[in-house]
């Protein structure tokens, strides 16, 4: 591939495709957010999917902040280089970080929904909503603690640049990363391995629990279970359009795990598979499509949640048929009052 192939196909990945995706996340995780705050939190499901929603949209708002070196390119190459390189300490980790968390609240998630199918009588007092926020905070600050450490191997200095002929800024390996080097990326490479594969393998076992439990549902509804003294649970059909819709969540999660933990494999396993090392075209474009399938992941929710979830789809229409029923009763009022005068 030439340079100028590669430099266009860089900017359709990095610049066009990823910069929309997280500008349709951000949007999309805003909306979610609101209509949770709407609906209320008495569900622990609402406290839970809220707590994603937070940290996607700080996944895609750090996405979109990184990119705008694009745009900013038109009008200076130096401040976009600057804003390039300060985006690599400020946010590159946080994009990762927070695709860490949400895979682990995807975990509890499932592990919920897993509870509400089995023992639907009980969970309600089991998990309750201010056992379900501490949860929630408590997964947010362990998963994200126990990463932000690799926050600190950079520094950011203004050196002057020959290529821009002005001062630009740039990260350098500081004394943290060289003291600590090989335990750190030790740390962070198996944890970037094990906290992904054990959220993995809880959906996938939860997942297979709760679709065994709905189809003893579906034999006890249509009279299959009677031999067996009526003794399966059976679910409203509201939990189970609750339960069907956050499988296809976690399902999602499944298919952005699942290359995720492959590549980290991989990178633990061949040591030239990493930046500047002997596979660095193969490792870059790999870490490419990864990046878009975390972006997709963080901006995905909302659609999903307004295809199967009539609830989520009434507060929605609610609330902005509200708004617009608002402004034109304020144009009405407005009317009225420039005909008396």
């Amino acid at each position: 591939m030439s340079t100028e192939a590669r430099k266009i196909s860089e900017i359709i990945l990095d610049f066009v495709l990823s910069f929309t995706i997280s500008n349709i996340g951000i949007v999309a995780n805003v909306l979610v957010i609101m209509v949770f705050i709407k609906q209320g939190f008495k569900e622990s499901v609402n406290i839970s999917m809220t707590t994603i929603a937070v940290w996607d949209l700080a996944k895609c708002l750090a996405a979109s902040l990184q990119r705008m070196a694009g745009p900013m390119a038109t009008w200076s190459e130096a401040d976009a280089e600057s804003w390039t390189n300060i985006s690599v300490v400020a946010f590159s980790h946080l994009i990762c970080y927070s695709t860490y968390v949400t895979s682990v609240l995807a975990a509890y998630v499932a592990v919920e929904r897993c509870l509400c199918v089995c023992i639907p009588f009980k969970v309600k007092w089991l998990i309750t909503p201010k056992v379900a926020l501490s949860i929630s905070l408590t997964i947010s600050v362990v998963i994200f603690g126990l990463f932000v450490v690799m926050s600190g191997i950079y520094d950011i200095v203004w050196v002057y640049s020959d290529v821009y002929n002005q001062t630009i800024a740039v990260y350098l390996k500081n004394d943290f990363y060289y003291a600590n080097e090989y335990p750190l990326f030790e740390y962070y490479n198996l944890s970037g391995i094990l906290w992904p594969l054990a959220s993995f393998v809880v959906i996938i076992f939860c997942t297979l629990i709760i679709v065994h439990k709905l189809k003893e549902s579906t034999k006890f509804r249509s009279g299959h279970a009677e031999a067996k003294g009526q003794s399966t649970i059976q679910l409203s059909t509201r939990d189970k359009q609750v339960v069907k819709m956050l499988l296809v969540i976690v399902g999602v999660y499944v298919f952005s795990l699942f290359p995720r933990i492959a590549h980290y494999i991989a990178k633990y396993i061949i040591h030239e598979f990493y930046f500047l090392r002997l596979y660095h075209n193969f490792f870059v474009c790999v870490t490419y499509f990864l990046y878009i399938f975390d972006l997709v992941n963080g901006a995905v929710n909302f659609f999903i949640f307004f295809a199967m979830s009539t609830s989520f789809r009434a507060t929605f229409y609610k609330m902005f048929k509200r708004r617009k029923q608002t402004n034109n009763n304020n144009l009405t009022e407005c009317s009225n009052i420039d005909a008396s005068a």
